[in-house]
């Protein structure tokens, strides 16, 4: 009888044992996160023919995969013009992509992959003039996370062919689960 309330004992301790370490490697892992990103974009180049400044806010979702996460981001970006004509060009990227922590002190390097669905109108001595398109784009950042706040800066192009921006975000986590 002795002997049997023992091994009872022993297997009880582990079993509590391995169930404590599960519940802490589960807290330990990364949560996923629900997020705002502000963003200015600089444009460069052919962009910068059309736009001077583009302001934007986007909401971001990350989840853990790997030694990373997996990210996606989607939004709108309002375009300052560079013309005397009233003018505007808004875009709407919606990208995914994956976010890898380099090192331990909240520095990373991501790149999203998506679609910019791109909204244009011009007013002309002949009326107003609009187009829209959509175009393969993409972004490619480093950034800093802090807790709940996100850094990012590097390069954005809303067409992967030949347009391309300068681009720095500043973001904040609102929701973890």
């Amino acid at each position: 009888m002795k002997l049997t309330t023992i091994a009872f004992a022993l297997t009880s301790l582990v079993a509590v044992t391995a169930s404590a370490d599960e519940a802490i490697r589960a807290a330990a892992s990364p949560p996923k996160t629900l997020g705002v990103d502000a963003m200015a974009v600089l444009p460069v180049g052919d962009y910068a023919h059309a736009a001077t400044l583009g302001l934007g806010i986007l909401g971001r979702f990350e989840a853990p995969a790997g030694p990373g996460f997996i990210t996606g981001r989607a939004g709108v970006i309002f375009h300052a013009m560079n013309t005397d004509r009233a003018a505007s060009l808004t875009f709407v990227p919606i990208y995914a992509g994956y976010r890898l922590p380099v090192g331990g002190g909240g520095m990373y390097l991501a790149g999203e992959l998506g679609l910019t669905l791109a909204f244009g109108t011009v007013e002309t001595p002949f009326g107003s003039m609009s187009a829209s398109d959509s175009e393969l784009g993409f972004t490619l950042m480093a950034g800093y996370r802090k807790g709940a706040l996100d850094f990012r800066a590097g390069l954005f192009s809303p067409d992967a062919n030949d347009v391309v921006g300068l681009v720095a975000s500043a973001g904040y986590d609102f929701a973890a689960f």
